[in-house]
Parts: structure tokens; C-alpha cells; sequence
């Protein structure tokens, strides 16, 4: 008989029907999925599945117990816990950011951040927070959630039951309770219409109306007889998990893909040290023949006898000489072997991949990381940490929060710190609209380059400082609000004067003298011009013969900077005629002499630092005119020396 006639075979004795699967067995199935068919090769493979919640009815006691063995035996186990607690929580995260905006009457001003309003919400959510444990275990709200982000990815989920009294700082605390507490045998279809699945009541909807607490945690010792059950309200209790399934009504550890991974491995490490350790341990034996001669235990060698048998003890170095008879064997087991560490790395990167997680970061092993690598693994990690920020502060923290503040408003609770006047309980709406929880984020790899790369993207306008300070789990308007206080405390101090001022590219002290020197070579100019027209000879022809010899005109310029006379530069004119004029005429020879003229200008330079004054050096230009018989310029030279 065929496997298949078989199967159909041991359905009908066993249901008294028609196998209604019979139409798939064969080769591949007629339904087109091969991975449907069932035959010789999936005959070991799941053929039928129930609910999420009858799968759950006896294995979620056991998946518990499990994955606790393997968080608190096994350091992969454990060390994911604390990644847990470090994305999704990490030190003060999430973080309440109110950001109301202030009433305005005038619809034509613009409308502003309520500050004061704000601040004092999130001052009293935060004093708040150091109180909220009912245990008194937790000091602050943060390292509750941690411990509950913790049993939540251990044990599946996390139950806090809120508690309301007068007495209470800010009228209410959280008690955080073990999910064993939830009783997970009871089930029960009630009058009313509702059903009890694992200790949680549903309506039709399938909508939580209540649980069933156990009054002591069941797995204590000192406890006598079965501990009760109350019922309490949903109101009441924040039930923390997160659902795979549509129906599902408790949550499964996040573990439950890795158990069977975790524990092989672990249990494969563990056989490798032990057999190291033996192959680090050197064994040899002496075996004796029939034939050899009695000489007693060991053959005269044994330092002594260890269950009714010879030891002999051997030292470093040492070399003797067998007995007769006697043949040494040894045994050198050769372990860990070559391939060890890439087969551990290969289970290990299938023990992240059920966690959801980088290997390196599970592992702590960088070998074989580098940027580019790390920095794909860590946004594909971060953005799995990101979903569970969002899990966490839509389940819980958001609806908690809101609780909180109805209650405290209507209380006359929240009060500003310097006024005392508390926040009117009709604003309810308005803060609580403009309230949102921020989670925690990371730095990158290599900052500068993330940095430089967010400094492109807001020169092209691809993205705003508002939207980069929220990536890194801040807010704009608060980095805006330290850096005025940081200003104004620094002024204060006399630290800071202010914004430093660009330097003007004109009173560079090059610049400054290269405009004196021009200014003083103009000046020159307009005085050698002047006294040329001073100095023209005045000739009276009915005179003598007038010999007129052109004057010398030497022109001195001095150019030095103020406060600083060491650095001189001296331009210096020399004109003269090739063959000055002579007139002979009729008349008694007069002679007629110019007079000299000598122009000395000086330009005073703004003043400069003395570093900027000592690197010019004092240079002196002379320039020599040579004029022809008509006046004329005939050659001019112009030589530049040292002085």
C-alpha cells in the first residue's frame, strides 16, 4: 500500500470520514503549492495548525520557563535582554516634550510656545516619575521600564496594574507584576456573554474587559494551598505585549524561535571547552605484555596508587627507561579543531537573525566590521528599535499620560513653581493634543561624516535643524533655549563679548601700505607738477644773453606707519636737462637761476601690529630723468635699493 492510500487510510479510522486532504497527496498536490503536498519527503512536516491561543493553551508555561533558563544561563540570551533595555528605554527615553502654543485673543499676532505652561507639565511628570513604583523598588520611571521592557522580550509580557488613592503622590502608582500572575488555566465562556482565554476576559469583540490576577505569584515556595483569583477591571491594568497573530490574547516570549538554536550552542561551546581542556591534557599509559617479568605495579615506575591502580607522576624534561615488557601509550586528542570558530560564527549570525539584531552587536565580535558594513547592520537595527519605541510609547506611555494628566488637572495638581496657580482643568485638550514621547536615538559611526553630510542637505534644502535635532531624540526650540542661556551666562561672566566679527580683508597691513605708497606716489606727482609750473624761467628779451639752467627737482617721499618709524620707504626724483639752453642775444648776458626745489612728503599708515610692521622691508626707489634741448622727456630710470 502506498504512503499516501495509508494516510487516508489512518484518517478514516480515525475520524470515521473521508480524508478531506486526500486531494493533495501525490506529486506536489493538485492545488499548485508544492510546499501543500504531502508525501514521502513532507510527511515529517506540520500538515494542520489551530488557533494562536490553543497553541498557546499548554506550551506558554513552558516557553516561559525556557526562555528564563536561557536568559539567565546563557550570555547571548542575556546580553539581548540588555539590548532591549538600551534601544527601546535606554537612560531617560521615552521623554515627554509638551509644546502647546499660548491663547491668543488677537488673531493677527503671531502665536507662540506656552514655556511657562509647558515646562511646568513636563517639571511635575518628571517629580512624578521618582515616586511612581508602589514597591518603592524603582526610583524613576525609566528604570521601571526598563525592567518591564525586559520581561516583556523574556517572558512574552508584562502586566502593571495602576493604582489610584488620594494618598498617593499625584494620586496614583504603578505595581508591576509577573506575567505568571495572569492566570493562563483559566478558561471559561461566561452568562454575559463573554469568554475567559488564559485568565483574559474578551467581550465579542474580542476587547479585553478584565483579567484574572492571582493573588500570590504561584511559582513562591512559602505560599500553602492554590493562591486565588481576582477580577480586575481593564481600566486598570496595562497589559504589554506585542500580538504576532490576529486573535492572540497573550503574548510569547521572543525567544521562542532561538530556544532550540540557544541551547545546542550553548551546550556546543560548553562540550568544546571541556574537550580542549582534556586535549590540553597530555594521558599515557603503560601497557605490559603477558610475557614480561613481575616487577610489580607499573613496573617499578608507580609513585604511588590511585583506586587500587599504579599513577605515575612525570615532570617536564624528564626521560626514563620502560621495564621490559612495558609499552608506553599515549592519548592526544586533537581539539578544538581548525573549523571550530567558523562554525560557531555561522550559528551565531542564525542566533541574531531570530533576535532581530546585529550580529556583532549581539556577539561584541568587530573581526570582521568595517564602516560601511557596521553602518547598514546598525539602520536596519536601529529602525527594528524605532518600531519598538513606537510599540511601547503608543501602548503604554501615551494612554498612561493622559490618565495622569486628567486626573492631576482635575486635582489642581500641576502648579506653576513661582505663582503656585494651578493649570485649569479645561485645558486638558490642549495640552494633551500637543504632548507627544520622544525615544531615544543614536550616534553614528563616524559623526563627520554624518555631519558633513547633514550640512549638504541643508545647504541643497533637502531637510531642516528641526528635523535633524529630532533624529538625534532632541528638540529645536530646547538646543535654541540652552544656547540663549549659554550666551547670556557667558556674557554675564565677561567670557564672551559677543558674536566674533569677521576681519575686514581692507585693514590687512599689505593692503594699508600698498595704499599709502599709492596715495604718496599721487601726492608726489601733484607737487613735481606744481613746482614745474613754479619754477618756469621768466625771460625778458630786451636783456642780455640769458643762460637759463633747469632746475634739480628732488622729490622725497617718506612713508611710515604710525607709532612705528622703523620701516622707511623712501622714493627719491632726480631730473636734469641733457644740454640746458643757452640764448645769446644783443644784450648784457643775464643769468637767470631757478630756484631748487625739494619736496618732502611724508604719509603717516593707520596704526598696525609690530609683527605686521617688522616683516616690511625698508626699501628706497630713485628715478632718474633725462631731458633734451626742447624740455622733453628723453629717458627715465627708475632703481630700487635697499636702504
Amino acid at each position: 500500500m502506498k504512503f499516501t492510500d495509508r494516510m487516508s487510510a489512518a484518517w478514516r479510522a480515525l475520524t470515521g470520514k473521508r480524508d478531506p486532504y486526500a486531494a493533495t497527496y501525490g506529486n506536489g498536490g493538485t492545488n499548485g503549492f508544492a510546499g501543500g503536498a504531502v508525501n514521502r519527503l513532507t510527511s515529517s512536516l506540520a500538515s494542520w495548525s489551530g488557533s494562536v491561543n490553543a497553541d498557546l493553551d499548554g506550551a506558554l508555561p513552558v516557553l516561559r520557563a525556557r526562555a528564563r533558563h536561557l536568559a539567565a544561563n546563557n550570555e547571548h540570551g542575556k546580553r539581548f535582554l540588555t539590548l532591549c533595555a538600551t534601544n527601546i528605554v535606554g537612560r531617560q527615553n521615552p521623554r515627554l516634550q509638551v509644546r502647546a502654543m499660548r491663547d491668543q485673543r488677537d488673531p493677527n499676532k503671531p502665536t507662540t510656545l506656552d514655556k511657562a505652561a509647558n515646562e511646568t507639565i513636563e517639571g511635575h511628570w518628571d517629580k512624578w516619575g521618582r515616586t511612581c513604583d508602589l514597591s518603592a523598588r524603582h526610583k524613576t520611571l525609566y528604570s521601571l521600564l526598563r525592567t518591564t521592557v525586559k520581561g516583556v522580550a523574556r517572558d512574552g509580557e508584562a502586566i502593571i496594574r495602576v493604582v489610584r488613592n488620594r494618598s498617593l503622590p499625584y494620586g496614583m502608582a504603578l505595581q508591576l507584576l509577573e506575567s505568571d500572575r495572569l492566570d493562563e488555566g483559566l478558561n471559561a465562556r461566561l452568562d454575559n456573554g463573554n469568554v475567559i482565554r488564559q485568565g483574559v476576559e474578551i467581550d465579542s469583540a474580542l476587547r479585553a474587559v478584565a483579567y484574572h490576577i492571582k493573588t500570590s505569584h504561584p511559582g513562591d515556595s512559602y505560599t500553602t494551598g492554590k493562591p486565588g483569583t481576582e477580577r480586575v477591571p481593564a481600566s486598570e491594568i496595562y497589559h504589554l505585549f506585542t500580538a504576532d497573530r490576529a486573535e492572540q490574547v497573550r503574548g510569547v516570549t521572543w525567544f521562542h524561535a532561538i530556544i532550540m538554536r540557544g541551547s545546542i550552542i550553548h551546550n556546543f561551546e560548553e562540550s568544546a571547552v571541556v574537550a580542549a581542556q582534556i586535549g590540553a591534557s597530555k594521558i599515557a599509559t603503560l601497557e605490559r605484555s603477558e610475557d614480561s617479568a613481575d616487577m610489580g605495579p607499573g613496573g617499578g615506575l608507580a609513585d604511588g596508587m590511585s583506586g587500587g591502580l599504579p599513577q605515575i607522576k612525570a615532570e617536564a624534561g624528564e626521560m626514563f627507561e620502560l621495564p621490559p615488557g612495558y609499552t608506553l601509550n599515549s592519548w592526544n586528542p586533537e581539539y578544538p579543531h581548525q573549523n571550530f570558530e567558523s562554525f560557531l560564527k555561522a550559528c551565531l549570525r542564525g542566533l541574531a537573525a531570530g533576535m532581530d539584531v546585529a550580529a556583532h552587536n549581539l556577539t561584541g565580535d568587530m573581526t570582521d566590521v568595517n564602516y560601511s558594513s557596521a553602518r547598514i547592520a546598525e539602520l536596519a537595527e536601529r529602525e527594528t528599535w524605532m518600531i519598538a519605541q513606537d510599540w511601547l510609547i503608543s501602548s503604554f506611555m501615551q494612554p498612561l499620560y493622559e490618565d495622569w494628566l486628567a486626573l492631576n488637572l482635575l486635582s489642581s495638581n500641576i502648579t506653576f513653581p513661582v505663582s503656585g496657580k494651578a493649570i485649569p482643568a479645561d485645558r486638558f485638550e490642549k495640552f494633551r493634543s500637543a504632548s507627544r514621547f520622544q525615544g531615544r536615538r543614536w550616534s553614528w559611526v563616524d559623526p563627520l561624516k554624518e555631519a558633513e553630510g547633514n550640512l549638504k542637505m541643508l545647504e541643497a534644502g533637502l531637510t531642516s535643524r528641526t528635523r535633524l535635532a529630532s533624529e538625534q531624540g532632541e528638540e529645536f526650540d530646547d538646543i535654541l533655549d540652552e544656547l540663549a542661556a549659554e550666551h547670556v551666562a557667558m556674557m554675564e561672566a565677561g567670557l564672551d563679548d559677543g558674536p566674533e566679527e569677521k576681519p575686514d580683508p581692507e585693514d590687512d597691513p599689505e593692503v594699508l601700505a600698498a595704499k599709502a605708497i599709492a596715495a604718496g606716489n599721487v601726492r608726489a606727482a601733484e607737487l613735481r607738477r606744481d613746482a614745474a609750473v613754479a619754477s618756469q624761467p621768466h625771460i625778458h628779451v630786451h636783456q642780455g644773453a640769458v643762460n637759463v639752467t633747469t632746475p634739480e627737482v628732488r622729490n622725497e617721499i617718506t612713508v611710515q606707519p604710525a607709532e612705528a618709524p622703523v620701516n622707511n620707504i623712501v622714493n627719491e626724483i632726480h631730473e636734469r636737462e641733457a644740454a640746458p639752453p643757452v640764448i645769446h642775444i644783443a644784450q648784457p648776458t643775464v643769468n637767470v637761476a631757478a630756484p631748487n626745489v625739494e619736496v618732502q612728503v611724508e604719509a603717516i599708515m593707520p596704526a598696525v601690529s609690530e609683527v605686521a610692521i617688522t616683516s616690511l622691508p625698508i626699501r628706497k626707489t630713485t628715478t632718474e630723468i633725462l631731458r633734451d634741448k626742447a624740455g622733453d622727456i628723453a629717458t627715465s630710470v627708475q632703481i630700487e635699493t635697499d636702504a
